[in-house]
């Protein structure tokens, strides 16, 4: 049987804990340390195949992230980050992590990698919050700056475009002030819709496909946080501003809104039909009198303070809400009715998650092990492009085939003109640092005529012995390459990379660290052209 949990986390500097309780008995299932984490600026790392679960937090008032897994109550990983980050958000699948800046910049992280593929400009102002669409495909960014962006997120992994800005697919800016949420609805980017929701009343639903405004629902306070229904019958808005009317007169009440994105229509036959609300002009008023026509005021009841964080469970029967106070309120859906109040944070409520239990948390009964961590990697903070078939690439202004082909790295920084130090791939095992010499032999050499105006693709051309240079160097650049082969094929057969037991009575001998993947298909391919060119010089 599946149990539904509640991830709560507030940012209060006092409280610096976060809860994992049970949504339906509100008992107590973990608490982690160390965490105080801003507004949206916890997220989980979902993964399809079933391995531990982990949750990321960016930390308040510092640039760094915090790790946690679901295994222990203390933090698995930290790192420092290259801005403090305000907000963050995962992609559905897990694989990629982006978090904005107070300068209204982006970063995008691989999570398995730690590569940050791109680092750019996105608002004039502080960004509030970010999104995935539910496929992935889409990044949505809302601002202090009062719009709401849609960036295509495969042209933000584009390495070819890394020194230009990218454009954003759509910009929506018909909020007047501050965004605070955006919901994304299921469905691909042809059929997807989305709520968004601003300081100025008013919360605006869009087609993605179109990127149309389809209706703007108008409430009596400013709006603060979102939440969108499974199924799309309904979004909840959560108010920042005690409403006209309060059940208490000691307390102010600050409301959760219910509007209906569908409506009754009753034709002439007397039949009843829904239709999509759309609104009067394409305005829609709720908790002003329209949404009595509905049957009745459509509204819960039960918090006194302005409410940060909403969040539905699997099915969307029961709601969470959290307030600038700490108080946690879990809510039947069906009839508004509170069912459990939840007193375990000490300050504000900064980010609301519902999840099924991970199997991190199931009885040792259940599973027989703990399963394996999801992979993550430190994020950096220089951005790299994407690691290809071949491996890291390698930047150099020399036209030295060696340096451009991607499976052979070479630690020459003082010969290579260009190389950047934080690519270069340094050998650890003693087979590698011998292969090493002799490609930095031959390096120095290459790198002795190209300061000679030559290459070695240049040579494929007859060229006068005057600008080669003596007989004598060119044989000594040809042994060099017959000892850099010789060394390789004695590298790619050793124990140490083949594994074949070397110990007494056929035990395997000890591992040794292993040297570079290279094959030599690839080093004979980067040095074909030295021996045609040899060829065609001694017919010249």
């Amino acid at each position: 049987m599946f149990v539904e949990l509640a991830l709560t986390s507030s940012s209060d500097a006092g409280d610096g804990t976060t809860y994992l309780w049970n949504l339906h008995t509100g008992s107590m299932l973990g608490s982690f340390k160390q965490n105080i984490s801003p507004l949206q600026s916890l997220a989980l790392v979902n993964n399809p195949r079933n391995l531990g679960s982990l949750f990321l937090s960016a930390q308040a008032e510092k640039g760094m992230m915090h790790v946690y897994s679901f295994q222990k109550d203390q933090v698995h990983m930290k790192f420092p980050l290259p801005d403090k980050i305000l907000c963050l958000a995962t992609s559905t699948r897990g694989t990629y992590c982006v978090g904005g800046t107070e300068s209204g910049r982006i970063h995008v992280w691989e999570i398995a990698t730690g590569i940050l593929h791109r680092t750019f400009d996105a608002h004039y102002k502080k960004i509030t919050v970010l999104r995935f669409s539910s496929d992935d495909t889409v990044l949505f960014s809302g601002s202090e700056d009062a719009a709401v962006h849609v960036w295509m997120f495969n042209s933000l992994l584009d390495d070819s475009h890394t020194d230009t800005s990218p454009a954003p697919h759509y910009s929506w800016t018909d909020h007047t002030l501050p965004i605070t949420d955006i919901q994304c609805g299921v469905g691909r980017f042809h059929g997807a819709r989305i709520v968004t929701s601003s300081l100025d009343h008013t919360c605006k639903l869009w087609d993605l496909s179109t990127g149309t405004l389809l209706t703007t629902f108008l409430f009596p306070t400013k709006i603060l946080a979102l939440a969108l229904d499974p199924a799309e019958r309904y979004f909840l808005a959560a108010s920042g501003t005690p409403a006209a009317s309060s059940s208490s007169a000691n307390e102010a009440d600050y409301l959760i809104y219910q509007a209906m994105l569908y409506k009754a229509k009753h034709t002439q036959q007397g039949y009843t039909s829904l239709e999509a609300v759309d609104g009067d002009s394409g305005l829609e008023q709720v908790g002003l009198g329209g949404a009595k026509r509905h049957g009745g005021d459509l509204v819960f009841r039960g918090h006194h303070h302005p409410i940060l964080r909403l969040a539905l469970n699997f099915d969307g029967s029961a709601l969470v809400s959290g307030d600038s106070k700490g108080q946690l309120i879990v809510w039947d859906v069906a009839s508004r009715q509170m069912v459990r109040d939840v007193k375990q944070h000490k300050g504000a409520i900064s980010s609301i998650h519902t999840l099924i239990q991970p199997a991190d948390l199931y009885s040792n009964t259940t599973l027989a092990e703990k399963p394996k961590l999801t992979s993550i990697t430190p994020f950096k903070r220089i951005p790299q492009p994407r690691l290809g078939e071949g491996g890291p690439e390698l930047k150099s202004v020399t036209s030295n085939p060696i340096a451009e082909d991607p499976q052979i790295m070479i630690h020459a920084p003082s010969i290579v003109a260009g190389l950047d130090k934080d690519s270069v791939w340094l050998p650890q095992s003693l087979e590698s640092q011998t292969l090493e010499g002799a490609r930095r032999s031959f390096v120095r050499a290459q790198s002795g005529m190209a300061a000679a105006g030559l290459s070695l693709r240049s040579l494929a051309s007859p060229v006068s012995p005057a600008a080669l240079g003596t007989a004598q160097e060119y044989a000594d650049l040809q042994q060099r390459c017959q000892e850099l082969e010789a060394k390789l094929a004695a590298m790619m057969t050793s124990p140490s990379i083949t594994g074949v037991p070397t110990g007494e009575g056929g035990a395997a001998a000890p591992a040794a660290v292993p040297g570079p993947i290279v094959s030599p298909s690839d080093i004979s391919a980067a040095l074909s052209g030295l021996r045609s060119s040899g060829t065609k010089r001694r017919k010249a």
